[in-house]
This record gives C-alpha cells, structure tokens and sequence, in this order.
C-alpha cells in the first residue's frame, strides 16, 4: 500500500468526501483526516491505496478544489515501513 498526503484540506471535508475523489483511480484501504486534540479537524489527511492508484491520484488530483481549498496532494514517502499497528497522533483511522 501506498499513502497519499492531502494538505490544505478544509475543516469542513469528510472521509466520503476524500473517498469520492480517490476511489476512481483505486480501492481504498484508508481515510485517516487529522483531528485535534478537541476533535476538530485538522487541515491534512491521508489515504491509503495501491501504489499505481496513489501515483495516478497524485499526478491528476494535484491542485483540485475541494470545499474551497485548493489540495496539495502528494505521495506520503516518510510514512513508510516500520509504522505498522502503530497509531499517529492526531489521526482517526476509518475503514
């Protein structure tokens, strides 16, 4: 599996908002929105997809509107190995 960074997200977008504009390039694994520490969101998420989606999303989702944010959407490199079954903080895992 791949992660995508999506910066500059709008405290008003949701996980089926993130959903609808990955789903066409592959299947999902995860939509992870970055929350504070009250529960509000955050303004960067990441998701996680096969790698040939998440390099497809990258090059075609790069500087797309979405609730009146332009997202900056990148392939997530430092998220890499190691990392598995350990939470970040900051971050609601949703399936």
């Amino acid at each position: 599996m791949a992660t995508v960074f999506v910066g500059n997200l709008s405290p008003e977008a949701t996980d089926s908002d993130l959903r609808g504009l990955f789903e066409v390039y592959g299947r999902i694994t995860s939509v992870r929105i970055a929350h504070d520490r009250r529960g509000r969101a955050r303004e960067f998420a990441h998701v996680e997809l096969d790698p040939k989606a998440a390099a497809a999303a990258v090059e075609a989702l790069r500087g797309v509107q979405l609730k009146g944010r332009t997202l900056d959407v990148t392939l997530d490199e430092s998220r890499g190995g190691g990392s598995k079954g350990r939470r970040k903080s900051g971050f609601r895992r949703r399936r």
